[in-house]
């Protein structure tokens, strides 16, 4: 049983399934498992016959902590002041809404659905007042808990509200003098004192106050979290303390996950910069392998993360798994790979695979347009059927991660004219003249290229690797390409045939610049 139909199988009776993240900085590919954990398991609720909602708090009420990398030095002044009240890098907009848009739009183009609620919102519309009045009559209570559980003692005044300054603006700078619901009055650090209204957003509540009253104000029953919240004394042992403790209420059944690690770089942190944004991902990988990463791994378990061959190879396996799904092919290696591949297609009638990512890849590099690659994809026999509504773009997409991040074994770049490769031996010269002599008489289609090459490569006593590389220098200038069926086949039979006659023109050990 799939990771997310096991755990829905626990469950009983409506659920609220809550995610959340600040929009401190781009959200990037490793938030992602989150939001798709929560997904995933919201579908899997809903496919027993059970009601849900899926949630997904921006945490705006949250402090700028710092200037991060990718923020100018200007905002060393908005330190300490909650992101929906400082301005956005550009635009109109503010700080947590500029994040928060792109991230919205990759909602929409991974297939989830999903209620955005900004949490300033919760404090503005008095959704938490109620939270914050039972927090202040039960603080030294809180205190303890927080104390117990993170082994932490908790020096000199401490209040479980932080009023936001009237004057300055920040959170950070604050000091409770005293609470009086609806009232707290404070003192600022940088001078002012003044009076905030808990029904209101003048204040928000400390991070491990406020994600159990979270579940109190909105009644949360199910939420994925990082291992850094469920560390012994961590965030949801004092949550889980706090909700039963002082709310009175259950803690959420819960789904530790693990990280998603950049290959060979780390964990992916936005404050550093050692992140690819969700939004980027969308622009060079189908988006389809963004929800197949995480449902194919039990969320107990790190990913590691490849932009470049381990991309295209994660493409692979999703294509595996879907010809599986219609019983095409078989995957050994997973059991749940019927589920694994519904829980990541995003169109959920897209059929068998008709033609393959890396071939469209390789077209991509033969044909410069669009056009000329779907007449390419017609020619090979293929029905306006069997192209991908999408295509156009898939082709845009796919063209962005050849720019970005293919590695030089997968990017090649058609010779045109002349031969330009590695001098030819005598046996490569001999294997292209048989190849040439047999090219009229051969199907041009892919299985029929492979095997007549084969043959050929045989009865000239060399091994495959050498044979191979033959044609791969004089088309594309180097000794390792695209599979060859496929790749002579895609290229027009005339234009093979010029090149291969320039290429065995030539005297041994030479090549020519053009023709």
């Amino acid at each position: 049983m799939h990771w997310a139909d096991a755990f829905a199988a626990s469950l009983d009776g409506p659920q609220l399934v809550s995610t959340g993240i600040s929009p401190s900085g781009p959200i990037h590919v490793g938030n992602m498992r989150e939001i798709l954990t929560g997904d995933m398991i919201f579908k899997a609720i809903r496919s027993r016959g059970m009601n849900a909602r899926f949630i997904y708090l921006c945490d705006d009420m949250d402090p700028l902590r710092k200037v991060y990398p990718f923020l100018g030095q200007e905002y060393a002044s908005h330190v300490g002041k909650p992101l929906c009240a400082i301005p956005a890098p550009s635009g109109n907009v503010t700080y947590s809404e500029y994040f928060l848009a792109p991230l919205i739009d990759v909602f929409g183009k991974i297939d989830v659905q999903i209620e955005v609620i900004r949490t300033s919102k919760l404090y503005e519309e008095g959704v938490f007042s109620k939270a914050i009045d039972i927090v202040f009559r039960n603080s030294e209570k809180i205190r303890n808990i927080l104390e117990e559980v993170s082994g932490r003692e908790i020096k000199g005044e401490w209040a479980p509200y932080n009023p936001i300054c009237g004057q300055c603006g920040r959170i950070s700078s604050t000091h409770v003098v005293s609470y009086t619901y609806p009232y707290v009055e404070y003192t600022c650090s940088y001078g002012h004192a003044g009076r905030a209204d808990v029904r209101k957003a003048d204040g928000k509540m400390p991070w491990r106050i406020e994600w159990p009253a979270k579940w109190f104000a909105l009644g949360v029953t199910v939420e994925p979290f990082g291992k850094d919240h469920g560390a012994a004394g961590g965030s949801y042992d004092t949550g889980k303390r706090i909700a039963e403790e002082v709310f009175g209420i259950r803690a959420p059944s819960y789904l530790m996950y693990e990280r998603i690690l950049l290959k060979g770089k780390g964990a992916m942190h936005s404050s550093t910069g050692l992140a690819i944004a969700a939004s980027d991902m969308v622009e060079f990988a189908p988006p389809e392998i963004l929800r197949f990463i995480i449902a194919r791994v039990n969320p107990s378990r790190h990913i590691d993360f490849d932009p470049s061959l381990g991309l295209l190879n994660m493409i692979d396996e999703y294509e595996r798994y879907r010809q599986a799904y219609y019983g095409l092919e078989k995957v050994q290696d997973h059991e749940d790979a019927r589920r694994i591949y519904e829980l990541s297609r995003i169109n959920q009638n897209e059929g068998p695979v008709k033609v393959s990512y890396r071939h469209l890849i390789m077209l991509a590099q033969i044909y410069k347009t669009s056009e000329a690659l779907l007449a390419a994809l017609r020619r090979s026999g293929l029905s306006e059927n069997d192209i991908p509504s999408d295509i156009r773009e898939k082709i845009r997409v796919m063209r962005n991660w050849i720019e970005r991040y293919a590695p030089d074994s997968v990017k090649f770049s058609l010779v045109e004219s002349g031969y330009t490769g590695q001098p030819l031996d005598l046996k490569q010269r001999e294997i292209l003249r048989m190849f040439l002599e047999r090219m009229g008489r051969i199907a041009w289609e892919p299985d029929a290229i492979h095997n007549e090459v084969h043959e050929i490569v045989k009865q000239a006593g060399a091994d495959p690797g050498t044979g191979f590389a033959a044609f791969y220098n004089v088309l594309i200038g180097k000794d390792r390409g695209p599979r060859l069926g496929y790749f002579l086949s895609s290229l027009d039979r005339n234009f093979v045939r010029r090149r291969i006659d320039d290429a065995i023109s030539l005297a041994p050990g030479t090549r020519a610049t053009g023709s």
